[in-house]
């Protein structure tokens, strides 16, 4: 019985990796074609959408996970963007700050790397405990891979929004 669900394992039709590059371009033009802030949601999925559709084994379970993890790293490559962003907003921000109240306002570079430091171990917690959830069903692979990209990509509308709001003023 083991040995046949070796050989199920290895014989079925799912994707072992899954290159990102041709979703790349989905979700780059649903976010230059979408105005800023909520709207940015509809963005969310997309690829990873596209990538079951196309890649072999893609409804498979470990393919939908693959296929989320993929555009989780899409996102998280927005989101490191958007944060060198943010960041360079923020010290421009700080440096107008500090020549009021002797610089006691001029903090927001600081506290952003703060909340981005705590949001990285809160993302993974919640998506720990979304994946414990399913116990040993394997579910648990797509809740797990979902969750990451799901936050990830808040989040990083969330910097979007931030950014836009500063750069904006």
């Amino acid at each position: 019985m083991r040995a046949f669900a070796i050989l199920a394992v290895i014989a079925s039709p799912v994707v072992a990796e899954v290159d990102p590059e041709p979703y790349r371009p989905i979700l780059e033009r649903c976010l230059a074609g979408t105005e800023p802030g909520e709207a940015w949601e509809i963005c969310i999925g997309r690829s990873s959408e596209a990538c079951m559709q196309t890649e072999e084994g893609g409804f498979a379970t470990l393919g939908m996970a693959l296929c989320l993890r993929m555009e989780s790293d899409l996102w998280d490559v927005q989101l490191n963007r958007v944060y060198r962003e943010q960041i360079a907003a923020a010290k421009l921000r700080d440096a107008e700050e500090a020549t009021a109240f002797d610089g006691a306002f001029a903090n927001l570079e600081d506290s952003l790397r703060a909340a981005q430091r705590a949001w990285i171990p809160f993302r993974d917690a919640q998506c720990g405990l979304e994946y414990a959830y399913w116990g040993s069903g394997s579910m648990r692979q797509i809740a797990g891979a979902g969750c990451q990209m799901r936050m990830t990509a808040e989040r990083t509308i969330e910097l979007l929004t931030a950014v836009s709001g500063m750069v904006g003023e």
